[in-house]
């Protein structure tokens, strides 16, 4: 079903039930930035209730927990710093993990090994072979475990899908995605005491536990290796997940090319802030480029996606909306619509 140039349509989903008898009971692990939104998913549900909140900041775990508490009704979740404790209750069905990227394989194993389904942000794992063993472990225990690339499940962008797919721009033969982000220098490296009222060790989790050389604690781990994967890995999984979908591909490229680096200052980063990724699918290729000092649009896009067909191109600037063009230009059709909601 194609959604045609109206705003915010949301798919049929199945009635949310309110029997107590058939709620589900959430943990949601990391709430300080990407696990709010998880918060509110869960919480605004009739058919699920967040049983706890599981965070190493001691601050903002507790506050988060009174937060939900009162979405929910008076009903509190329990606060707890370390997720084996709450995979050890039976009535957590799903753990929703939203921690820094090098906690989601092992955070998302241990939960399939305790029994819950798994909801895991993106990208799944730090590594391709961590991934690997979160699927390994799914299979074996039968258990659920889905991912965080919400444009999935929203109808604007499953119109602008079909649309390709229909064959009426002729054949999709490169899928260009666009991460034209600015980001600036995080400070000189040194070394920092982390936050007081973080348990340190059970951050570092799986990583080494080496010291803390950034400043700002929190979110800068993304540029780090041993913690994040840089825009590469942080917003380009949005954007190459779109252009496989778009190339109708799902298995691995035949072979890939990259190449770039950190530049317009020295930091405490490591990641590249400026690279270009080539995937090489025989007849179709897939070009992802992470911009992070000042760049112009492209086509309007900043970050999303730009389509090329044999007889057209199509233009994604969202996670839930696109336009698609003949050759001279003249916009075909627009779609758009959707929301987090839908994916949870």
């Amino acid at each position: 079903m194609l959604f045609r140039s109206a705003p915010n349509l949301f798919a049929d989903e199945a009635k949310q039930s309110k029997s107590p008898n058939e709620t589900l009971g959430v943990a949601v692990v990391g709430v300080n930035g990407r696990g709010n939104s998880h918060i509110s998913s869960f919480a605004g549900r009739s058919d699920s209730e967040i049983l706890y909140v599981c965070d190493v900041d001691r601050e903002i775990g507790p506050k988060r927990a009174e937060e939900v508490g009162k979405r929910q009704g008076g009903r509190t979740p329990k606060f707890v710093e370390d997720i084996r404790k709450l995979l050890e209750d039976p009535k957590v069905d799903i753990v929703s993990i939203a921690t820094p990227n090098h906690w989601h394989a092992l955070g998302a194993i241990w939960s399939i090994q305790a029994g819950k389904d798994v909801y895991v942000e993106k990208p799944v794992s730090h590594n391709v072979s961590e991934g690997r063993r979160i699927v390994e472990a799914a299979r074996k225990h039968n258990r659920i475990c889905q991912t965080g690339t919400q444009s999935r499940s929203n109808p604007g962008m499953i119109g602008v899908m079909e649309y390709l797919h229909s064959g009426k721009l002729g054949e999709v033969k490169l899928a260009r995605g666009l991460c034209y982000k600015p980001r600036g220098s995080i400070g000189p490296r040194g070394t920092f005491d982390p936050p007081a009222n973080v348990n340190y060790d059970l951050w570092c989790g799986p990583a080494p536990a080496g010291p803390v050389t950034r400043s700002r604690f929190h979110y800068d781990w993304h540029w780090q290796w041993d913690y994040g994967n840089g825009d590469l890995g942080n917003q380009g999984i949005h954007q190459m997940d779109l252009c496989r979908w778009a190339l109708g591909e799902k298995s691995l490229s035949r072979t890939v090319l990259s190449y770039g680096g950190r530049f317009g200052y020295e930091d405490a980063g490591e990641t590249a802030n400026t690279q270009l990724v080539i995937h090489d699918y025989g007849k179709k290729s897939l070009v992802f480029e992470v911009r992070g000092l000042k760049t112009p649009r492209l086509k309007d896009v900043s970050v999303g996606l730009i389509v090329e067909c044999t007889d057209g191109f199509a233009v994604i600037p969202s996670y839930e909306s696109g336009s698609v063009f003949d050759k001279d230009g003249k916009e075909l059709e627009s779609f758009k619509g959707g929301g987090d909601n839908l994916h949870f």
